[in-house]
């Protein structure tokens, strides 16, 4: 990633729900299993924030986790980070892209890419 990382993160844009789209290691692509889609959502009060699992119901509403994990958000040296922890361990993901349609998070070797998922509208 180019010192332009920091301009294709429009923080503000990170709440609400995200689809896990791919997952790309090592150049290889992994697709997610459609069957049954969990989503994350994210609910951010600058710098902080929560994370959810949320399953979407046909009627277009979702049914939430008891579980949150909280997380932070940090800036270090024009990129941005989110630093979660939850009641069993703490990790932190590189926000590589962020805008209204796309989230990329990196762990790594490892890059998870999100989507919005369609909304069904009655």
């Amino acid at each position: 990633m180019s010192c332009n990382d920091f301009k294709s993160v429009k923080i503000e844009k990170l709440s609400g729900y995200w689809e896990i789209d791919f997952i790309t290691q090592q150049k290889e692509k992994f697709n997610q299993n459609n069957n049954a889609p969990l989503y994350d959502y994210y609910q951010l009060n600058f710098p902080k924030g929560i994370l959810k699992k949320v399953k979407p119901l046909l009627n277009g509403r979702y049914v939430s986790s008891r579980d949150a994990i909280y997380f932070e958000i940090e800036k270090i040296n024009k990129k941005y980070y989110i630093r979660f922890k939850s009641r069993w361990d703490e990790w932190s993901r590189k926000i590589s892209h962020l805008d209204s349609q796309k989230l990329i998070l990196e762990n790594g070797k490892r890059e998870y890419h999100y989507k919005r998922p369609l909304t069904i509208i009655q």
